[in-house]
């Protein structure tokens, strides 16, 4: 087979790849994580004749860690790069020997904190809904060994998954189907120059280690093969994840209702379950009100230890003051956040923007265009035709007397006491419900509905997305998403 068969062999791998696990859909915006080492600039290129098929709209982004004397000559040409290829780039520079005393963490976990954060900005500022890395199969490989000597649960063993949501985006990995000796061909083919990390040589990094020693020892005294093996446990392990995570979803709409902002899981239905899927529903109930990096195997293992007591009444506190009770057939789970000293102060929304409304909550907004959208909205997320908001300022607020709301797909307005009532919220919890205006209309009820007359139609061309959410406290040391 000839270099330029294997190219092309190499290119339609990764679009058939592309096409499996519907990475792209048309006209997208992508951020592009480039370092200007083999594996982005694989990607790069690839993505070239990518977007030419899919319309996509590419941005490059390069983050200098200035760990290295060669950092700014290397922003310098990934810059120039872009120029050549006629693509918006965006570069910034971290110290990441501070940034790592800031988080109190490793260089490496520093890195990797502040290079996921840096592609998030670009994708906000671009209204970008996917990011891409260049991680590959030789990557994979060396993932899921990690994770097994950590001590890894069976999601682990999937490794670094093809594609995943993290902070209202996706985050794609389009080379997976490539080992590195394919991508190093394909930039040897195209005469590429990708820069070589002299970092990646130092075996104080831990997955250098293994990258360097480890998997070598393995591949000559126990199995040749091994990084095949380990690559292939994580597509078989991803299948299995995939499967459980679906029947735990299911499960957990069946067995699990909502009063509030409580979640209520049925005690009975849920011991019933297989150990297996008790363990999945019980994440995410807690992923409602913690972040991910927040819920770990301690915590599964306590809401399981209560479900075996048979004492009603017993109790368990978990992170950021959630509350955990069960009382007869039911398990409650509630946020201390919510238990009524949360009063909303009347603030305005910027467009775009953010505002805190309480110390864990805020209000994020930004107008798109209709076909940037993801249908449907999640429960604390707002799609209003943005034509139809009346001039003026957008506020939040806490509920007032008399006020009434237009509910979508209800008859006509309804008294705002009224709706709490229908739904059960206690009356201690009201008042921290956000109220979201334009002018003296109510145009959104945040987790509920949104306004009848602001909804989004055939005719809508641009969207005000609102976004009700948690903010983390800047000083917890985890900035990226988990299990990369």
């Amino acid at each position: 087979m000839s270099s330029g068969d294997r190219m092309r062999k190499q290119y339609l791998k990764v679009y058939n790849f592309v096409k499996e696990f519907e990475l792209l859909r048309r006209n997208e915006t992508v951020v592009l994580a480039v370092s200007g080492g083999p594996d982005s600039l694989c990607l790069l290129y690839i993505f070239k004749n990518l977007a030419a098929e899919f319309k996509l709209n590419l941005i490059i982004a390069h983050l200098n860690h200035c760990l290295r004397p060669e950092g700014d000559h290397e922003a310098a040409a990934v810059a120039a790069l872009a120029k050549e290829l006629n693509l918006p780039c965006e570069v910034k520079a971290v110290d990441i020997r501070v940034y790592k005393k800031t988080l109190g963490v490793g260089e490496e976990e520093a890195g990797r904190s502040a290079r996921y954060l840096f592609l998030l900005e670009v994708a906000r500022k671009y209204g970008a809904s996917k990011i891409a890395t260049g991680h590959h199969r030789d990557d994979q490989a060396e993932t899921v060994l990690l994770n097994i000597i950590r001590g890894s649960s069976v999601d682990g063993l999937s490794g670094i998954l093809p594609i995943r949501k993290w902070k209202g985006l996706e985050l794609i990995r389009p080379l997976l189907c490539l080992w590195r000796d394919e991508i190093e061909s394909f930039c040897m083919y195209h005469q590429l120059k990708p820069f070589i990390d002299s970092s990646n040589l130092e075996t104080e990094y831990k997955r250098n280690k293994l990258r360097l020693e480890l998997i070598p020892h393995l591949e000559e005294k126990y199995n040749p093969k091994i990084r095949q093996s380990l690559a292939r446990l994580a597509d078989l392990a991803a299948r299995d994840r995939l499967f459980l995570q679906t029947l735990a979803r299911l499960n957990y709409r069946k067995i699990t209702h909502f009063a509030g902002d409580d979640t209520i899981i049925n005690r009975q239905s849920l011991k019933a379950l297989p150990p297996a899927l008790q363990g999945r529903i019980a994440h995410i109930a807690l992923k409602k009100y913690l972040p991910t990096g927040k819920i770990n195997r301690v915590h599964i293992e306590q809401v399981l230890k209560i479900l075996q007591n048979s004492s009603t009444g017993k109790k368990l506190t978990l992170p950021d003051g959630l509350q955990l009770e069960q009382s007869y057939d039911r398990i409650i789970i509630s946020s201390r956040h919510l238990q009524g000293s949360d009063i909303i102060k009347p603030v305005i929304v910027p467009i775009p923007g953010r505002v805190r409304i309480t110390d864990r909550f805020g209000i994020e907004s930004r107008v798109v265009s209709v076909n940037k959208l993801s249908w449907p909205p999640g429960k604390y997320e707002a799609y209003l035709d943005y034509s139809k908001i009346p001039a003026g300022a957008i506020s939040v607020r806490s509920r007032k007397p008399g006020d009434r709301f237009f509910p979508q797909g209800s008859a006509g307005r309804k008294k705002l006491k009224d709706i709490f009532i229908d739904h059960k919220i206690p009356r201690k919890r009201r008042d921290t419900i956000p109220v979201v205006t334009a002018g003296d209309k109510i145009i959104w009820l945040a987790g509920f509905r949104i306004a009848e007359p602001y909804k989004v139609t055939e005719k809508t061309k641009q969207v005000l997305l609102l976004q009700y959410k948690a903010y983390i406290k800047k000083n917890n040391g985890k900035g990226g998403p988990h299990n990369d």
